[in-house]
């Protein structure tokens, strides 16, 4: 088994005092599991990495190096991804094939995206990525093998954990995805300032499936907004698919390195609501702690409500905003953390009566408010997923619940 240097594109995990990586060849991650007698929990590297893709004195289990094949299926047209891929390898793979995946609005998440829901300007049209899943293998915490097929494990509570919180429950080494037909969309960005927001959702609130508004609001009170669209659009720019989405916002240039930690909220129509806190929300972005602090959003609903609540562990059927939080901070400096992590704890305060939902694509296992975050993210369904990890990580190989 391989043991390798951290190369996380993450700063905050890449700085991590971790004890070392693991790269598991095929054949040999059960064994690994079931063994374990390492520091606890193990933490998992899937393609992409998060603040917590590695700790101190811990263990990170990275898959990127021997689990990584996109492999086409021409007859069902679907494709299987194994753990260590990045989205944007598998929307370069697919290209030649003329297909594509209701991949997010980057390319460098991991299989991770997928398994914690996954959400992108396709999913109005096409529904969360969990709700594109057809097959999952992979190994349980306690280090079982299993293979679970949409077709017979729908309605299971194995299927509903692993799709929306597979991270708390297992390893995954592949999964299988319906592919879509590759189609050109249309890209319309522009600025405005902060009283604009209102006007910008309430009209994107009539919105046909296949057009979604993302926006970007930085710590200076300029806004950045992207309307994405499946058919042409007067003065906007085409791409040819997913792969050549712009980013949402330039990328700022800090001469410091940044920490940081993101959290994703979920909220229903309403933009009422928006502009009754829209006052109180300006002053507190025009006060971040850091200019690197931001609040983003993209739009999800039409087709991501038509699943049933009780199908998968992404419970929030009604939403259609999915805001989120980034907090950063001169890497090292615990009192600016503290400041940022306060700042973003206000605002989630702010914004959750009109946002009671949590999306949880990153873990925050390590911060006070775990229990809440998982209460808001996973509601009533908390209960079972808690019995499913009694059940399949019984000695805690992997992030707690």
């Amino acid at each position: 088994m391989d043991q390798a240097k951290p190369d996380l594109f993450n700063s905050q995990a890449a700085d991590a005092g971790m004890l070392g990586i693991l790269q598991p060849q095929p054949g040999q991650l059960p064994e690994l599991i079931q063994h374990w007698r390492g520091p606890r929990p193990l933490r998992v590297c899937s393609g992409g990495t998060t603040s917590r893709a590695a700790v101190d004195q811990g263990w990170t289990l990275d898959l990127r190096e021997h689990f990584s094949q996109v492999h086409w299926d021409e007859a069902d047209r679907t494709v299987l991804i194994e753990g260590g891929c990045r989205m944007g390898d598998v929307l370069a793979a697919l290209l030649p094939y003329g297909r594509t995946i209701p991949a997010g609005l980057s390319g460098l998440p991991g299989v991770g995206y997928v398994l914690t829901g996954g959400m992108g300007p396709l999913s109005r049209q096409v529904g969360l990525a969990v709700d594109n899943l057809q097959e999952i293998q992979g190994i349980w915490g306690n280090g079982d093998s299993f293979l679970l097929k949409r077709e017979q494990h729908l309605g299971s509570a194995e299927w509903r954990g692993l799709c929306g919180a597979a991270p708390f429950l297992a390893v995954v080494e592949k999964l299988r995805l319906t592919t879509q037909p590759l189609q050109a969309l249309w890209i319309d960005q522009s600025s405005g300032r902060p009283e604009q927001l209102p006007d910008w959702m309430e009209e994107a609130e009539q919105f046909a499936s296949g057009s979604s508004l993302q926006w970007h609001w930085q710590g200076s009170g300029t806004l950045q907004r992207m309307r994405i669209s499946c058919t042409e659009e007067p003065v906007s720019q085409r791409i040819e698919g997913l792969h050549q989405l712009p980013p949402l916002a330039a990328k700022p240039d800090f001469p410091q390195r940044l920490h940081g930690e993101v959290l994703g909220l979920l909220g229903p129509a309403g933009v009422a609501s928006w502009r009754t806190v829209l006052p109180q929300l300006s002053a507190l972005m025009l006060r971040c702690p850091h200019p690197g602090c931001s609040l983003s959003c993209q739009q999800i609903g039409a087709a991501t409500g038509r699943e049933s609540v009780d199908v998968t562990s992404f419970v929030h059927r009604d939403a259609m905003w999915k805001p989120w939080i980034t907090a950063v901070w001169p890497a090292g400096d615990e009192p600016a953390r503290q400041r940022a992590l306060a700042w973003l704890e206000e605002l989630w305060g702010l914004l959750q009566p009109l946002c009671p939902g949590v999306h949880l694509a990153q873990l925050h296992d390590h911060l006070p408010f775990h229990q809440r975050e998982l209460e808001q993210a996973f509601g009533t369904w908390l209960a079972g997923l808690r019995r499913l990890k009694a059940d399949r990580d019984p000695d805690g190989n992997l992030p707690s619940l």
